[in-house]
């Protein structure tokens, strides 16, 4: 799998997200840094993410909490305490968990097929479903102090 075709993976799957999510949420940044694309809002700290990992054979997409330990902390027990709601909407798959360096992500596997339009096309999905279900819990639960703003244009890749 080349950088070129990873990248090239992303950005449309990315695209396609943003494209296809109800306008209030049309407005997301897409970043690209090698197999991990992410799509965000008000804080880059705080963002949607598909992550190709191509040597476990895997792609991980979800949000990911990656802001200060303590806004990490209080983000995932915002949702645990939703955790029925975002299971009812999201499925069983979905784990709310505690990661690396104090980040908190809501996230589920899929398995690494051929980066191929059915696979971008099934992600997207999924991860647009991510959007709409958990970002208007997190805009309702998002502490004070977060540095938080929103794009008032909409940003390309």
């Amino acid at each position: 799998m080349t950088s070129g075709k990873t990248n090239e993976f992303l950005r449309a799957l990315l695209s396609s997200v943003r494209d296809d999510l109800p306008t209030p949420y049309r407005d997301a940044r897409i970043e690209i840094q090698g197999a991990i694309g992410k799509l965000w809002y008000g804080n880059r700290d705080i963002h949607y993410e598909c992550n190709i990992r191509a040597r476990l054979g895997t792609i991980e997409i979800g949000l990911h909490f990656e802001a200060d330990p303590l806004t990490n902390a209080r983000l995932l027990g915002a949702f645990r305490s939703r955790e029925k709601h975002v299971r009812k909407r999201l499925g069983s798959a979905v784990r709310l968990e505690v990661w690396d360096r104090g980040w908190s992500r809501i996230w589920e596997p899929h398995e690494a097929t051929a980066l191929d339009e059915e696979l971008r096309d099934r992600l997207a999905k999924r991860l647009s479903r991510y959007v709409e279900v958990l970002e208007p819990i997190l805009r309702e639960e998002l502490p004070a102090e977060v540095s938080w703003r929103l794009p008032t244009t909409r940003r390309t890749a």
